[in-house]
């Protein structure tokens, strides 16, 4: 396949701890511009997929490529400037600094101030200082929290402080943009506000790869969604042809007494 036909190429991936085989020789492409969900049970290996494809962890077999580059794993510091940027299940906030100065941390990479400007204040110093600012704040409207910029994190919401870490990924200037439940803790009206956001960014041209448990919204917004179930990828498709999968129905509800698995809900 050729760079231009694929964002994300996972190739191969195979990891384990000890004895448990967290994930077994999963592939997956994504085009560019996708939604693109990973679902599965609890311990399916979701999050150990994306420490892998964010450089967190390295696999014991197989390659992560975006555009053609490979992902140097182990090196997440190296990975924005290739153009990956994710959130995490937990939030990972400077709790004690104010909103703008979270976003401006997914700036560093794109402001090549010298640190003798920045020792003096100099005039570059100041120039990049002002566009990182705006870089900011820019991430900050576009996730409706622009008036929250000189806000205390810890006194925000909960969802608003998932709303930060969106921005401050955003403010790193991805070409993959991974989220990591993103709707956790969310009532329906911010679940509501985050689907137009998601949407919105994949009409700029974003691609996006989340992991999500509520699946009425992943059905809503993914264009593809790849399932995995102890370590194994074991469906892969369009919403429609996940929703109706039978293995995919038996790792969510289980079998029946006769061996027969029962039908999809909405959440998992």
């Amino acid at each position: 396949m050729s760079e231009c036909s694929c964002m994300l190429d996972i190739q191969g991936i195979s990891k384990s701890f000890g004895g448990l085989q967290a994930l077994d020789g999963i592939s997956i492409k994504v085009a560019p511009g996708a939604i693109h969900g990973i679902i599965g049970p609890n311990g399916a290996g979701k999050t150990t997929l994306f420490n892998i494809i964010t450089g967190l962890i390295g696999p014991d077999t197989g390659q992560v490529c975006i555009q053609g580059t490979a992902v140097p794993f182990e090196q997440p510091y190296k990975l924005v400037p290739l153009g990956i940027a994710r959130t995490f299940q937990n939030i990972r906030l400077f709790k004690s600094l104010s909103v703008l100065e979270n976003v401006l941390v997914g700036q560093h990479v794109h402001t090549p101030t010298p640190v003798l400007s920045i020792i003096v204040n100099g005039s570059k110093a100041r120039h990049w200082e002002k566009v990182a600012e705006e870089e900011a704040r820019t991430a900050l409207r576009f996730v409706g929290l622009e008036d929250k910029a000189g806000e205390i994190v810890k006194n925000l919401s909960y969802g608003q402080q998932r709303l930060v870490e969106f921005a401050r990924a955003l403010a790193a200037k991805p070409k993959v943009l991974l989220l990591d439940e993103p709707a956790a803790g969310m009532n329906p009206t911010e679940k509501a506000h985050l689907i137009n956001i998601v949407t919105g960014l994949q009409e700029k041209g974003y691609t996006i790869v989340l992991i999500e448990h509520d699946m009425k919204l992943v059905m809503n917004i993914c264009s593809s969604i790849t399932v995995l179930d102890h370590g194994k990828k074991i469906a892969e498709g369009s919403p429609e042809h996940v929703r109706k999968h039978p293995d995919v129905i038996i790792a969510y509800l289980g079998r029946g007494e006769h061996g027969h698995a029962g039908s999809t809900s909405s959440q998992s």
